[in-house]
């Protein structure tokens, strides 16, 4: 049976997704050597950014596998870089670091956890696994990252965590929430990586109040 519409898009955004997260990976890391981050650190960063790309290239394998098109796809240049804060690169960081890794890829753990739960479709299934192995690295950066950016000038970036983060919290309630009421999946869609809005909701919840409310607050941060 060919892969619905649905699923065939999803899995190309899911490339996009990818793809720009290599982009925002690379950025962070290159200005991490701007203010003279310790090394490990790059080097996790950079680890980020092709674990990123592998992503991508496995998505891409799923379209195909799925019954997709074998072709290059376009990407939204904008995606693959977060803009400027005016108030330099150190603000910048702080910035990218809060939104693409402390809680895009905290969110991401139990996001894709529960999409390989129900995966049984084999280039799906591989594709999940990679990613779902590499996100708790992403996710661990991120805080590490947090924590480094704490000790350059902790109640400049704990006053711009409180200031940043709500927003940031708006755009992902709204990404995790607007699936809801979608029209339920059909068993190839489920098994193919695919999860229903009610899970995206449900995910959104319990990350927020088990999973990053905590962390912040550990380090000092009200958001």
């Amino acid at each position: 049976m060919a892969a619905s519409s649905r699923l065939l898009t999803e899995w190309r955004n899911r490339v996009r997704a990818e793809y720009g997260s290599a982009g925002l990976a690379a950025q962070a890391s290159h200005w991490m050597i701007r203010c003279g981050f310790p090394e490990a650190s790059v080097h996790t960063g950079l680890r980020v950014v092709a674990d990123e790309l592998e992503h991508a290239r496995l998505s891409h394998a799923t379209v195909v596998a799925l019954g997709g098109e074998d072709e290059p796809m376009s990407l939204d240049i904008r995606a693959t870089a977060a803009p400027d804060a005016p108030e330099g690169v150190l603000a910048s960081l702080v910035d990218t670091i809060l939104r693409n890794f402390c809680l895009g890829e905290t969110f991401a753990v139990p996001l894709f956890a529960a999409m390989r739960a129900t995966t049984t479709h084999p280039q799906a299934r591989e594709a999940l696994d990679r990613v779902l192995r590499d996100e708790a690295v992403h996710r661990a950066f991120g805080w590490e990252s947090l924590d480094v950016l704490l000790t350059y000038d902790a109640p400049g970036v704990r006053q711009r965590a409180a200031e940043q983060v709500p927003d940031m919290l708006a755009w992902f309630h709204h990404a995790y929430a607007s699936h809801e009421g979608a029209p339920p999946l059909t068993e190839d869609e489920r098994t193919a990586g695919m999860i229903s809005g009610t899970e995206y909701a449900e995910i959104y919840r319990t990350c927020l109040a088990e999973q990053i409310r905590p962390r912040f607050a550990k380090r000092g941060i009200d958001i």
